[in-house]
């Protein structure tokens, strides 16, 4: 062997050259795929450890171990040869361009034919996020208008509510001190004056005050969904206020009086019990009954 045969790289094909120098066969490199290959080398390997295991000495010095263990070689180092496997670069779209497309109101198939070179799972992925945020945003969006409104009207019933107490004040308070004053300045005729004027329209203001700050209340509780609409809670049947008029009955027609030939009043009271003319008296009254009664009998004896 000379210098330049060992400074000569060890490569595959060289190795087969060696191969086929020694035992007049070669491996065709190129016909292998890289699991192939590594099938191969598997195999190998595992025959040569069974001879070693197994077989006496002499075994590993036969000439088919030999050339099993250079094709083993061969197989090794054109493994070592075969280029990494490039994979192709994703041109995954940012998150930026995913969100504008979800926003613009483009469905997920429609995004993932605009980006068709990137991993159409991540890219779905990334729309259902996209979409998710967009839902969270609007719903949190939502919320912060719904309690601003809330706010809002709460307000007014606090500013209804301190008009209330200065109108308190000024009824237990300031009107008292300004009738004293007003008594000792002026006389009492015109404190007592003063009084009487404004007392109750004091009164009144803060009575129309508290029936505004129960409706503002009220509408506070509609905002908040705690309280229900008017209409809702103290309508009243119509039917209830202005109920059908009951059928009337045709008034019967009085019964005659088989004694006097007149119509008896409702109840069938002779003429006494009813009641006559104020001049006529009781005994005059009596006297004509029992007339009619005798000559009604003396009438039924003749028939």
């Amino acid at each position: 062997m000379n210098i330049r045969e060992i400074k000569t790289p060890i490569t595959a094909a060289t190795l087969n050259e060696s191969l086929a120098k020694r035992y007049g066969t070669k491996i065709d490199i190129s016909k292998f795929t890289l699991p192939q290959l590594e099938d191969a080398r598997n195999k190998v390997r595992t025959m040569l450890k069974d001879i070693e295991t197994n077989e006496s000495f002499d075994s590993v010095k036969s000439e088919s171990y030999q050339k099993s263990k250079l094709f083993l070689d061969v197989l090794n180092q054109a493994i070592k040869e075969v280029p990494p496997v490039v994979e192709a670069e994703e041109k995954m779209p940012s998150k930026a361009e995913v969100m504008k497309c979800c926003k613009d109101g483009m469905s997920v198939a429609e995004i993932c034919k605009k980006f068709p070179d990137c991993d159409q799972d991540k890219l779905k992925k990334m729309c259902a996020d996209c979409k998710a945020e967009m839902k969270e945003s609007v719903i949190k969006e939502g919320a912060e208008d719904n309690a601003e409104l809330v706010m809002a009207s709460k307000d007014m019933v606090d500013r209804v509510t301190g008009w209330m107490e200065d109108t308190a004040e000024m009824q237990t308070e300031s009107m008292l001190e300004l009738a004293d004053a007003i008594r000792d300045e002026m006389g009492v005729e015109k404190s007592e004056a003063f009084t009487n004027a404004v007392k109750p329209a004091l009164e009144a203001m803060y009575t129309a005050m508290e029936s505004t700050r129960e409706a503002l209340t009220n509408g506070v509780g509609i905002v908040t969904g705690e309280g229900e609409p008017m209409d809702a809670m103290g309508a009243e049947d119509p039917a209830a206020e202005d109920p059908a008029m009951e059928p009337t009955v045709d008034a019967e027609e009085p019964a005659i009086d088989p004694e006097t030939g007149e119509a008896a009043d409702d109840f069938g009271a002779d003429a006494a019990a009813t009641g006559g003319e104020e001049e006529a008296g009781r005994e005059t009254r009596e006297s004509v009954a029992r007339s009619r009664k005798i000559g009604t009998l003396l009438a039924g004896k003749k028939s």
